[in-house]
């Protein structure tokens, strides 16, 4: 059974969003939306699988053994109809490490990596901290709905120094998911100038 009405006082427990928040936000009594976290409880799932894992007492280094990468795997083809080899996974401690890894792996300094703002903050930050140059997509609001701006796209992806766009989907903080026609028109751009996806 999965709750998604119990609300969950997350106030003095060390959440960044709400321990954190500016003072005008907690004194108002509002919800604070500067970060992606969850307001509902994790799934029974899930806690019982980490409750085990705790109850087990030994918490030392881990690795992504045959379960993991066969849920990985499972997924892929269920979800994707992509068969994924367990040996092209690889792990990473969180999303911003991870696009460090792919900026440094798959980009030279100088190069430009695309970014669609608004979008989550550390994206440019890992772009400019790795000495590769933001090029911007701005997305396009509207009638209330944020839309990519695929003419401004193909224009970035023309310049020399384009090698990478960062794909935010679901899209933080707009909420949007990207439609299969859109992703199509996008990867068609970026294949047809060379420019890799990294979603």
């Amino acid at each position: 059974m999965y709750d998604f009405d119990t609300v969950i006082d997350r106030r003095n427990t060390g959440s960044i969003k709400w321990d954190f928040a500016p003072e005008i936000v907690r004194k108002a009594g509002t919800m604070p939306l500067t970060i992606a976290d969850m307001e509902f409880s994790v799934s029974p799932e899930i806690k019982s699988a980490i409750v085990s894992a705790a109850e087990h007492g030994i918490y030392g280094y881990t690795y992504p053994d045959e379960i993991y990468l066969n849920a990985v795997t499972d997924w892929m083809k269920k979800r994707h109809k992509w068969s994924v080899e367990p040996e092209w996974i690889l792990t990473a401690p969180g999303i911003v490490n991870a696009l460090g890894v792919a900026v440094r792996a798959l980009t030279q300094p100088g190069d430009g990596v695309i970014i669609q703002p608004p979008v989550y903050t550390p994206f440019k930050q890992t772009i400019e901290q790795n000495r590769r140059s933001v090029l911007e997509n701005p997305l396009i609001e509207s009638g209330g709905r944020y839309e990519m701006d695929f003419s401004q796209l193909e224009g970035l992806c023309a310049r020399p120094e384009a090698k990478m766009i960062i794909l935010c989907s679901p899209h933080n903080p707009v909420g949007r998911v990207w439609t299969r026609e859109e992703l199509i028109k996008l990867g068609s751009i970026c294949k047809k100038y060379d420019v890799t996806v990294v979603s």
